[in-house]
This record gives structure tokens, sequence and C-alpha cells, in this order.
């Protein structure tokens, strides 16, 4: 269920260097120095260890200033779930736009870096599960050392396990260990590497079809409301539409309207934040019917769009 970040504590430029010297990152943020004492994001970030070898750190924070990120360890392997909010990330010539409910499998080898965008003005719920080398080669004893990433869909039954997990207070701390040890063990059981995982070696699409998909990408994003054709987006795109169909999705990791749809929900969820009624909200984000709206929104966020309206 979509709720209000705490307040939490402000975390500065200064503090993401020292996030970044434990988790093995480079941080930046445009237009702030390193050693700034201005804010960039407000909430909590926990860690939680789990059984030898794993590792599960949440965080729930406001983001005030688009921040950067850069990995510079090698990763044998982890997977990031993003619960709420939106990031770009990038692997080589590889990028991928992730959204609330979809997953990331990351592994890196010394020779890559896995790049993360945050942008401003986001509440960011967000998981990473880490494994060791030690504790992924008892899982996969013939796993290679690549640095390949795949993203994909959290099943609902898990998010919402993931979700009343993390909301709910740990009365007995061994008890709410072993909670999330278990919710992390299905959370491999759909992420770990498979054979047909994306790899750097092996790039499935080419550095001007990124430039051309991210184009159709971001004329949707920043127009949403309005009504798209395939073919439209297909010739913005300089693709057929069957090609525009299957690249997309490799590079992002939605469909082409299962991408609209995500924007227009998330368009029409800041619109309701922001005290507008759910009809408002629905026309204003390009949709017809309040009915259709009501059901997308409800599975996209857990919550009737009535009642984050109420809250205003």
């Amino acid at each position: 269920m979509s709720r209000p970040a705490a307040p939490g504590q402000a975390h500065t430029p200064r503090d993401l260097l020292a996030y970044g010297r434990h988790y093995g990152l480079d941080y930046r943020v445009p237009g702030l120095s390193p050693h700034a004492d201005t804010p960039v994001i407000r909430g909590s970030v926990l860690e939680f260890p789990l059984h030898s070898g794993m590792q599960l750190v949440a965080s729930d924070v406001e983001v005030l200033h688009r921040y950067d990120s850069c990995s510079r360890r090698p990763t044998p392997l982890s997977i990031i779930v993003l619960l709420e909010g939106a990031a770009e990330v990038r692997l080589e010539e590889h990028s991928l736009h992730l959204s609330a409910g979809m997953a990331l499998s990351v592994q890196l080898d010394d020779e890559h870096s896995l790049e993360a965008t945050q942008p401003a003005g986001q509440r960011l719920r967000a998981l990473t599960l880490s494994l060791d080398r030690n504790r992924l080669a008892s899982l996969i004893p013939t796993t290679e050392q690549a640095s390949r990433l795949h993203a994909w869909r959290l099943p609902e039954p898990l998010r919402q396990g993931l979700q009343q997990a993390l909301a709910t207070p740990p009365q007995e701390a061994e008890r709410h260990r072993l909670l999330l040890e278990g919710l992390s063990l299905q959370l491999l059981a759909h992420g770990l590497p498979v054979d047909n995982m994306p790899r750097t070696t092996t790039p499935t699409l080419l550095p001007r079809e990124h430039q051309r998909l991210e184009r159709v990408r971001l004329t949707m994003c920043n127009d949403p409301a309005r009504e798209y054709r395939l073919e439209e987006l297909a010739s913005l795109a300089a693709m057929s539409p069957a090609s525009l169909r299957r690249k997309f999705k490799a590079a992002f990791g939605h469909s082409v309207f299962d991408y609209l749809r995500d924007c227009r929900l998330t368009l029409a969820h800041d619109y309701l934040r922001r005290g507008y009624s759910v009809q408002q909200a629905a026309h204003f984000s390009g949709y017809r019917h309040a009915s259709n709206f009501a059901t997308a929104f409800r599975r996209r966020f857990g919550v009737t769009p009535s009642s984050l309206a109420g809250e205003s």
C-alpha cells in the first residue's frame, strides 16, 4: 500500500560519500559539491543481515535532488527491487528504465560498472539483495562471472509480501529476520542468473537503436496523456511496428503500451496527491473512463484512487 514516507533523516552529499565507501559506489549530485550540507534524500536506509553470504538493504526515501551512482566493485549477484519510484540504469550500451514493481538481476565483473540515475521529486522505496561469490556458487556451481543484467516483473504476491514485511515493525528480531530471509529466497528463485541474460559481450541493440528507442520513451514520458498509435511510434523510431515492440521491451523491460500505462498512472498519482479529484486525475492522465482508470490504478499501486485522493 502506498503511504507517505516517514520524515526520517536528511542525507547530504557528504553522507552519500560515506555510503559509497561502504557499498562500493561512487555518488554524484549534479550541481552540488561532494561536501555540501544540502539534503539530497530524506528517509531511512536499513541493513538486514541474513543467512551467511546474503545481505538485504532497504531504503525508503524522498529524493530531493537528482543523484547518480556508479558501482566500483565486482558484483557476483545483486537483485534490485523497486517497490515505488523509478530509476534509469546503464551497463555499457545497454540501458533500462525501471519502475515500481520491477526487479533487476545484476552481475558485474572487474571491467564493467553499473550506472544509475534517480530523478528528483519522487518517493523511492527499494531493496537490494546481494550475494557473495561463495553463496552464489553454492546455488549455481557453474555460474560464470560476467557482466550482465536482466529486468523482470516482480510477482504480485511477492511484491505484497515484501511491502508488508518492511512496513510491519518487527516484534521479535529473529522472527522478522526469518521472514525477510524467506522472502529473499523467493527473490533468488525468480532472479538467479539464466543463460539468456543479456551480456555486455553480446549486446542485443546497437547504440543508434537505443537512441531512437529513447526518443520514443521520452515522447511518451513527457506527454503520457496523448493518444498514441504503434505505427506513429514505430515511425519515430525508424523501425517497423514489430521491431519496435520487440526492441523496446529488450531495452526497457516493458512493452510499449505497458510503459505508457505506467507513465499515465504515475502522472495520475501525482495529480491525486496534489488534491485533484479522481475524475480530474483520470482525464488529465489520458483515461477516458474513470472505471478503467480505477482498476488500473488499484493494480498498480494496491489502493483505490479515491482513497489516495482522500488523503489530500
